[in-house]
């Protein structure tokens, strides 16, 4: 029926424009059928004299009125002539359809294809001679158009003027059309949004952007959109063509710091495809953000505010520690300062990643005390604190308990009185004496194909953390406890050093970092024990270095030795002699030249190599106080040291339990056997609670070990050793004699 309308049109005597009115649906459709019928189409857009200028109604004009002159192209279909007058709004539509009505165009024939302003070519038909042999209108001519008009200084590569949006009209386009124009459009029929930066046009581009315009600025919207431009539109090819593609959580810190375009890009990559990242941390981190300016410091501080029992904290600190191990000094030192908040979370929250964050756990702990989590926090001061059980003879027992109560009350940063009545009975006592010095070690070592490194001030405070170190760097390891001469001054101890003809080097950093400016620590600034850090981190790196020496075969043994050890203690007690020695104390007052009228009666000195020695933590006058430690004098830390020979392990050396359970008596204890699977050249002992148990062997992969401590059902955890070498760690599973794991007293009834 509508096709034939326009054929009985065409065969009729009318010699105006046929106006047929479609609405979407149809206008594909029938524009087909009009080009079966052979009509010629007239685009209203091919009038428009430039990109942004309206179409030339009048020249449109004068092409219908002349088209009767063309006898082979007189039967024409006008295209695109509704949508421009809904632009141009009801007044101007009006108007040019009344002149469309009236338009004598001779013997041609003329169809006005219409979508958009049916209201006003129903005004027409008051015109009795505007009848349905001009006029038709098909059902449901429905029309629905709105127009997105976007600031012409926004970079959009296509939908540029007037023009563009007539061709997309022409053909077919309906729904939300996008233009560019200078344009007046204030009277369009059409429902209006405009665009006024980049920001709004994107998400009017990528369909489901749901990023809030904070995320940047509009500098940053504007280059994107620039982009986006250029790659069709697609989000994912900006962000390939700019290498954020695969895990973005890689190379995180070098992609987040700084403030520029491609930082930004990266930071709008991670809010829009959060819900793939692996890191849950961050995802938390982005759900928060919303301004890029504050995603770096979110990053480091919204760890602050989850409380570590929240059962996400975990898996966020192991995610963040991840986040941030490239973020510089700088960075993680602002972090610590709003840490502080609150003092007994801000532990919790700390890594030793950083110089700045392993000072601040130390300065935690000295004032708050140890937690069982500084295992995962700080691992390198958990292994310091680790009670080092001696392996010297009769001396083990009182250098084990000596030097763990040492090291608590060095990390509590307090003296405690019964310490104090040690040191002052050892001062007296000189049980150090009983210990061979360190030439005499020394001299019966191998010395063929060894490196000897000299780590000035290394005390036997540290063993138990060297001896970790040298188990995850797969070394072996063979402790002697030596004592130094007295003075415990460079002078009188680097005779070895230089003795020594082989490869051989000196590191001064442990002994600046203790008492010489330039370690960078003072107790007069900071009373804290905060240089501990940096002392673990010299032997470190001393360690790695062993392990690397060694494994370039560069030698076939490492050898650490240490000119005397230093004192902590001795700086917190400030305790002055008040006896005037005639000479000048040195090292902080821990010892002097020996005078004349010295007659003996200084009960905690003694007098050797011509000077006089303090054992107890007093000092003589004349010398200024120590930085943050002391040498010099005779306490244990001062003159016992210890001499480490490191060389490659064999790392298949494996040890088992042979009984799942073990049987104790409350009279005789227990006992268990280890199986070794190869034969061991060096002797064989179990540390359970600090207590050093001999193994026996009994061939060549079975020992023996005796506990008579262990009179009671329970669980017993033990690390088994080869020598000074941590194999593995072992849970002795003892019960009663009734079979009962959980057997308290049950011996004794």
């Amino acid at each position: 029926m509508p096709i034939q309308v326009v054929k009985n049109y065409l065969t009729s005597d009318v010699k105006y424009p046929f106006f047929f009115v479609v609405g979407d649906g149809q206008y594909k459709g029938i524009k087909e059928k009009l080009l079966e019928l052979g009509l010629s189409f007239i685009k209203v857009s091919d009038f428009c004299r430039d990109d942004d200028k309206p179409p030339d109604i009048d020249s449109l004009f004068e092409h219908l009125k002349t088209a009767d002159t063309n006898a082979n192209d007189n039967k024409l279909v006008v295209i695109g002539i509704g949508e421009y007058l809904a632009l141009r709004g009801n007044n101007e539509a009006v108007r040019v359809l009344s002149q469309l009505k009236d338009l004598n165009i001779g013997n041609a024939k003329v169809v006005l294809l219409l979508r958009g302003i049916t209201a006003q070519i129903n005004d027409l038909k008051a015109d009795p001679r505007f009848d349905n042999r001009r006029f038709y209108k098909l059902d449901n001519a429905y029309s629905d158009f709105s127009l997105t008009l976007v600031d012409p200084s926004i970079e959009l590569s296509n939908s540029k003027g007037i023009k563009d949006l007539l061709i997309k009209l022409e053909n077919g386009m309906c729904g939300n059309v996008i233009v560019q124009t200078k344009a007046n459009l204030d009277e369009t029929l059409f429902t209006v949004h405009k665009i006024n930066n980049a920001y709004e046009c994107i998400k009017l581009t990528i369909p489901n952007f749901n990023l809030p315009f904070s995320c940047g600025c509009n500098e940053l919207w504007t280059e994107l959109l620039r982009e986006l431009t250029l790659n069709d539109g697609s989000l994912d090819a900006v962000f390939e063509k700019n290498g954020f593609v695969g895990s973005l959580e890689k190379y995180f810190y070098v992609r987040v710091a700084g403030l520029g375009y491609r930082n930004w890009l990266y930071f709008i990559a991670l809010k829009t495809k959060s819900e793939t990242l692996s890191n849950s941390y961050l995802r938390y981190v982005l759900d928060k953000t919303n301004c890029f300016e504050d995603f770096k410091t979110n990053v480091l501080n919204a760890i602050i505010e989850v409380p570590h029992n929240d059962k996400q904290f975990n898996r966020f600190y192991d995610d963040r520690k991840r986040l941030v191990e490239k973020f510089p000094e700088s960075d993680i030192a602002d972090f610590v300062v709003n840490n502080r908040k609150n003092t007994a979370e801000s532990i919790y929250k700390l890594t030793n990643g950083t110089k700045t964050e392993r000072e601040e756990i130390i300065a935690w702990v000295s004032q708050n005390g140890v937690i069982p989590q500084i295992d995962d926090i700080y691992p390198e001061l958990a292994a310091y604190l680790k009670k080092y059980t001696f392996n010297c003879g009769d001396l083990s027992d009182l250098l084990t308990e000596y030097f763990d109560a040492y090291k608590k009350q060095k990390i509590s940063n307090k003296l405690e009185d019964d310490f104090i009545e040690k040191v002052e009975k050892l001062a007296k006592s000189r049980d150090y004496n009983r210990l061979s010095t360190r030439n005499e070690i020394i001299e019966g070592i191998n010395k063929s194909d060894t490196y000897l490194y000299w780590l000035d001030a290394l005390g036997v405070e540290y063993l138990a953390f060297i001896s970790e170190l040298a188990y995850k760097h797969g070394l072996s390891i063979s402790i002697n406890i030596a004592r130094a001469e007295l003075p415990t001054i460079t002078n009188f101890n680097q005779d070895f050093y230089e003795s020594w003809q082989g490869k051989k080097e000196k590191n001064d950093e442990l002994d600046n970092i203790k008492h010489n400016d330039t370690g960078g620590y003072n107790f007069e600034n900071n009373e804290l024990p905060i240089h501990l850090a940096k002392e673990l981190d010299i032997i470190s790196g001393v360690l790695y270095k062993a392990a690397t020496e060694l494994a370039l075969r560069h030698c076939e043994r490492f050898l650490i030795v240490s000119d005397h050890g230093a004192s902590r203690l001795a700086v917190l007690q400030r305790k002055e002699e008040k006896y005037e020695t005639g000479t000048k104390g040195e090292h902080s007052g821990r010892c002097c030249e020996s005078f004349d009228s010295y007659n003996n009666d200084l009960q905690f000195a003694t007098e050797e190599n011509g000077y006089l020695v303090l054992a107890d933590y007093g000092r003589f006058k004349g010398s200024r106080a120590a930085n943050v430690e002391v040498h010099g004098g005779a306490s244990l830390e001062e003159v016992v040291v210890p001499i480490i020979e490191l060389t490659l392990k064999d790392s298949k050396i494996t040890v088992d339990l042979v009984e799942e359970f073990v049987t104790v008596d409350y009279k005789t204890g227990t006992e268990i056997t280890l199986f070794f699977n190869k034969p061991l050249k060096k002797e064989v002992s179990i540390v359970m609670s600090s207590i050093r148990y001999p193994a026996f062997s009994l061939d060549d992969n079975h020992y023996k070990v005796i506990l008579p401590d262990t009179k009671r059902a329970g669980n017993y955890p033990a690390d088994v050793y080869v020598g000074d070498d941590f194999i593995g760690k072992i849970l002795i599973k003892a019960q009663g004699k009734s079979g009962k794991i959980n057997e308290g007293f049950d011996n004794l009834l």
